[in-house]
């Protein structure tokens, strides 16, 4: 009967301790803190979308500065510099004529009215700012990377104001900073 008492009376305790008062499970005379107006002393600038985009690791392997002549640096080695001014053009369609890796230099044949954009008759008709002509592209290792240089390679033959060096590098930088540094990693490489 002992042993019952003792294994009994545990039992008793725990069950009569379950039980709480109605007290302790009541809040509403309780305090509540004040409501304080939020004041913003520093305005909160806004966000811009381009700062949402995920980027890429890679993102900071190039610099472009544009106006009216452009200038792209690639921050990377001139080996991969030359590989991702190749698989740029190659990317874009743009025929390369020439290439030397010794000197740094592409030659190509380009028109600014029709690369990188839809190839209708009436929107190149309209479109017709520029004539078809060969460019040189130069790549020159500088303190800050490798400078990427576009100009006509047979200037006297066109006028000054056909020269689409200029949108050359602008389609560069878009298809690089587009297609190689910043894809997304579901993209599967165009070339």
């Amino acid at each position: 009967m002992l042993k019952r008492v003792r294994h009994a009376l545990p039992c008793l305790l725990l069950a009569a301790c379950g039980e709480t008062p109605e007290k302790y499970r009541d809040t509403h005379h309780l305090e509540l803190p004040p409501v304080l107006p939020i004041e913003h002393t520093n305005p909160q600038p806004a966000i811009d979308v381009d700062d949402l985009k995920p980027k890429s690791v890679l993102a900071g392997l190039m610099a472009f500065t544009d106006g009216d002549k452009p200038l792209l640096v690639l921050k990377t080695r001139e080996e991969r510099a030359w590989e991702m001014l190749a698989t740029a053009l190659k990317i874009t369609d743009i025929e390369i004529l020439d290439k030397n890796q010794q000197d740094g230099r592409f030659q190509v044949r380009y028109d600014p009215d029709t690369a990188g954009k839809d190839l209708s008759l009436i929107r190149t008709l309209l479109n017709n700012h520029y004539a078809e002509a060969e460019y040189l592209i130069t790549l020159k290792e500088e303190t800050g990377g490798i400078r990427v240089n576009a100009a006509l390679a047979k200037p006297e033959e066109m006028e000054s104001d056909e020269d689409g060096s200029a949108e050359l590098l602008r389609l560069l930088h878009k298809t690089i900073d587009e297609k190689i540094l910043n894809r997304s990693p579901q993209a599967k490489p165009e070339y």
